[in-house]
C-alpha cells in the first residue's frame, strides 16, 4: 500500500501554516506537547490539536506559545491570517458547529445513505406573481461565472482565488439562493449551477490542505442535488468528489464503498462518461488496497464506457472525463500496485492530452512521471521529470503540487549524492521554497 497521504498541506492553508510554525519551532527547542502545555497553562491535547489543525487558538494561546518558545512573535505574525481564512471558512453553510480541517467520513457515511435510499427529486415549487424572480438569465449570468472561476483554478490552483470565490458563494450565489424562481426549469438549473460552485470549492479546499472544508463543501452539493432532478450528478459527487477525498486522506475502504453506492444509484442511466469515472475510484480504490484482478476489471469497463461516449452529449460534470484523464486514473492505479514501466506509459498520455492550460494536472502528472523513473532506478530521467513538475508547479498556488514535489525530493533523498539530484534540489529551492521547506518540516516530524 502506498504510503499514508498528508492530510494538511503546509504550503496551502493559513491555519496549517500556523500548525506547522508551531510544531517545527516547539520541536526546534526541544519541547514536548506536553511541556509546551505546561508552559502555556493548557493541556497537552490542545497544543496537539493546534498543531493539526483540529483546533483553531485564540490570539492569546499563540502569544503565549511565542513567549514560552523564545520566538519573538514569529507566531504572532502568522494568526492574523489564519484568522481572516477561518471566518471565510465554509462553516457559515453549514448546520451547525465550526468545520474542522480533518477528515471525518462518518459526517458523510450517514448523508450517503439517505441519498442513496431516497428515490424521487424533490419538487420546487414555482413562487407567487410579484418578487424578484430567479430567471434562466440570472442562472446563465451566474454560469458563466463559475466557468471563470473554474478556468482560473485550472490554471492558477487554490490560491488567492479560493478566498474570493468563497466570497461569491456567501454573497452573490446565497442571495440567488434565496430568492423565488419563474419555473421549476430555472429552479432545477440554479441548483445545479449551485452545485457547481460548491464543488468547485470543496476541490480547491483539497488543493489548499482542508479536507474538513472539502468534505462539508462537498456534502452541501449533494443535498442540492435532490433540487437537479438528476441522480446521477449526485452520484458523481458521492464517488469522485467524496471519494476521491476518501483516498487522498488514505481510507479506500471507504472511497470503494462510497463509489459502489453511487454506481448502484447512477444504474445504466447516467451518462457513459459519468459512469466511466466512477468505475474509475472504485478501480483506484482497489489499487490502494493491493486487489490487482479487481482494479484491472474496473478500469476496463471504464474504457469500454468511454468507447460508447458521445463528449457533446455528456453532461457538464462529466464532459472533461475523456482518455487522457482516465490515463491519469490507470497510472495511479498502476503506481501504487507497483507496476512503474506500465504507469509511465499511462501518464505519458495524460500529460499529452489533457491540456496545456491544466496546469496543476500537468504538474501532478509530471511528479508522478518522476516517481515512477525513481522506482525503476533511473535517477537522471527522474529528475528530469521532476524539473518538469517544478517548473509546472512554480506556476501554480496549489498546495497539492507543492505537496507532490516535496515528496518527490522524499523519494530521492536515498540518492542525495548524486549530481542530477543535488541539481534538482538546487532548483526547487530556487523557483518552488515552499516544496523544499515542506521536505525539511517531513524530516523533523519523522
Amino acid at each position: 500500500m502506498a504510503a499514508r497521504a498528508r492530510e494538511i498541506v503546509s504550503a496551502g492553508s493559513a491555519q496549517a501554516r500556523l500548525g506547522a510554525a508551531l510544531r517545527n519551532l516547539r520541536m526546534e527547542r526541544g519541547v514536548s506537547q506536553a511541556g509546551l502545555g505546561v508552559l502555556i497553562h493548557c493541556s497537552a491535547d490542545l497544543v496537539r490539536r493546534i498543531e493539526s489543525t483540529e483546533r483553531f487558538p485564540s490570539r492569546e494561546t499563540i502569544e503565549a506559545c511565542d513567549q514560552a518558545l523564545q520566538s519573538d512573535g514569529a507566531l504572532a505574525d502568522l494568526w492574523p491570517a489564519a484568522d481572516e481564512e477561518r471566518r471565510r471558512s465554509p462553516s457559515r453553510g453549514a448546520t451547525s458547529g465550526t468545520v474542522s480541517a480533518r477528515f471525518a467520513p462518518e459526517d458523510s457515511s450517514q448523508l450517503i445513505a439517505q441519498w442513496s435510499a431516497s428515490g424521487q427529486a424533490l419538487t420546487v415549487p414555482v413562487q407567487e406573481k410579484g418578487r424578484l424572480w430567479v430567471t434562466e438569465e440570472d442562472v446563465a449570468l451566474t454560469q458563466s461565472m463559475l466557468a471563470m472561476f473554474r478556468q482560473l483554478d485550472h490554471v492558477h490552483g487554490a490560491g488567492p482565488f479560493a478566498s474570493q470565490l468563497s466570497t461569491y458563494i456567501d454573497s452573490e450565489l446565497t442571495a440567488l439562493l434565496s430568492r423565488p424562481v419563474a419555473s421549476s426549469q430555472a429552479a432545477r438549473s440554479r441548483a445545479r449551477v449551485a452545485t457547481g460552485f460548491l464543488e468547485l470549492a470543496g476541490y480547491q479546499a483539497v488543493d489548499s490542505g482542508r479536507p474538513g472544508w472539502a468534505q462539508s463543501y462537498y456534502k452541501r452539493a449533494l443535498v442540492l442535488t435532490t433540487q437537479t432532478a438528476d441522480r446521477a450528478y449526485g452520484a458523481y459527487l458521492v464517488a469522485v468528489n467524496l471519494g476521491h477525498l476518501a483516498l487522498h486522506c488514505d481510507h479506500p475502504e471507504i472511497a470503494l464503498s462510497w463509489s459502489q453506492a453511487a454506481s448502484a444509484v447512477a444504474g445504466t442511466g447516467a451518462s457513459p462518461a459519468t459512469r466511466a469515472a466512477i468505475s474509475a475510484v472504485s478501480a483506484r480504490a482497489h489499487a490502494r488496497m493491493g486487489n490487482e484482478p479487481e482494479a484491472t476489471a474496473l478500469l476496463l469497463q471504464s474504457e469500454t464506457l468511454l468507447d460508447a461516449s458521445i463528449p457533446g452529449d455528456e453532461p457538464p460534470w462529466a464532459g472533461y472525463f475523456t482518455r487522457p484523464y482516465l490515463a491519469d486514473e490507470i497510472a495511479h492505479c498502476l503506481h501504487d500496485l507497483g507496476r512503474a514501466p506500465a504507469a509511465r506509459d499511462q501518464v505519458a498520455d495524460a500529460l499529452d492530452g489533457v491540456g496545456r492550460d491544466r496546469v496543476r494536472r500537468l504538474a501532478i502528472d509530471a511528479a508522478l512521471l518522476a516517481s515512477t523513473w525513481v522506482r525503476s532506478g533511473d535517477l537522471d530521467r527522474a529528475c528530469a521529470a521532476g524539473r518538469e513538475a517544478v517548473g509546472y508547479a512554480a506556476r501554480t498556488s496549489s498546495g497539492r503540487c507543492i505537496d507532490r514535489v516535496s515528496q518527490l525530493l522524499l523519494d530521492l533523498a536515498p540518492h542525495a549524492g548524486y549530481q542530477a539530484v543535488t541539481d534538482l534540489h538546487e532548483y526547487v529551492r530556487e523557483v518552488l521554497p515552499a516544496a523544499a521547506r515542506g521536505v525539511a518540516t517531513t524530516r523533523r516530524r519523522t
